[in-house]
């Protein structure tokens, strides 16, 4: 049985070989790796991405699927690193590492904007930086926030308060629903100045933070990553099963999954014939 196991794992990952978007040899493919995607500031000079630790989704097999999602009408390139294992009879282990330096590199443009726009309260969050630290993600910023009475067409009137608060929040990543879905573990924030030693007196500090909080949650749970699999391999029927953030190199955002695919002779069979139907590989009349 085990080695039946073997044939399918080198048959997936040659199948995994010879698609659009996929290579074989995912640790040459990692090395050689481009400018990632950028901000218009990062457009001026290309960065080097560094290459991927292979023994973060080792296997006896190793691919690599370029992807991409859409996150807020913003296209993220997500290339998954994979590594297949022998782990039952009809099923192999999956250990997959999902490269999220782009959607680092672009979160701070995405998640920037108003959390909150009232006729008697304004607040706005400007995301500075993003990085990986071990398990968890650390994201830096600030909120301006904006205090008016309204007028009567329920619109901003006069200001009569306003003050500006640094955040610093910690956040985490864990496998639910096929996909991975973030969180924030804890939040600090800071007010600037004197005003802001008022902000905190008066209560406005504590506003502020649930108002982040509450955006926040929402954005997270709305934007889960969901690294997607050509569509021909959707018949491996993959289980992920566990995971997390991992930083992939100081300060590099990465997700871990670890699972399972469906390798019996049906799926197999199913998988060539959707691979023949789409001209991927051509069988003998």
């Amino acid at each position: 049985m085990t080695s039946g196991l073997k044939i399918h794992a080198i048959l997936l990952g040659t199948l995994f070989a010879v698609m659009p978007g996929c290579g074989g040899n995912a640790q040459d493919r990692a090395s050689k790796a481009g400018a990632l995607g950028h901000s218009e500031a990062a457009d001026a000079s290309a960065t080097q991405v560094a290459a991927v630790d292979s023994s973060t989704y080792a296997g006896r097999i190793q691919v690599k699927l370029d992807s991409s999602i859409s996150l807020r009408d913003t296209p993220v390139s997500i290339p998954v690193y994979a590594g297949l294992q022998e782990a039952g009879p009809t099923r192999l282990r999956l250990r997959a590492l999902v490269d999220l330096r782009d959607l680092q590199l672009k979160a701070p443009d995405i998640l920037t904007g108003p959390l909150e726009e009232s006729c008697n309260r304004q607040i706005y969050l400007e995301v500075s930086d993003i990085a990986a630290q071990g398990d968890n993600v650390r994201v830096e910023g600030a909120t301006r926030a904006q205090f008016s009475r309204c007028n009567r067409n329920e619109e901003p009137g006069l200001r009569y308060f306003g003050v500006t608060v640094d955040v610093v929040a910690v956040g985490k990543a864990e496998v639910r629903d096929q996909c991975l879905y973030f969180t924030l573990d804890g939040l600090d924030l800071d007010p600037r100045g004197l005003i802001g030693g008022a902000a905190n007196i008066f209560g406005i500090t504590n506003r502020i933070k649930t108002a982040v909080l509450e955006k926040a949650g929402e954005v997270l749970a709305a934007n889960p990553i969901c690294p997607p699999l050509p569509e021909s391999f959707s018949v491996l029927d993959p289980n992920y099963e566990s995971g997390g953030t991992r930083e992939i190199e100081p300060g590099g955002m990465g997700g871990a999954i670890v699972g399972s695919v469906d390798v019996s002779a049906e799926t197999l069979v199913k998988l060539l014939a959707g691979l023949q139907e789409r001209g991927v590989l051509e069988f003998a009349e």
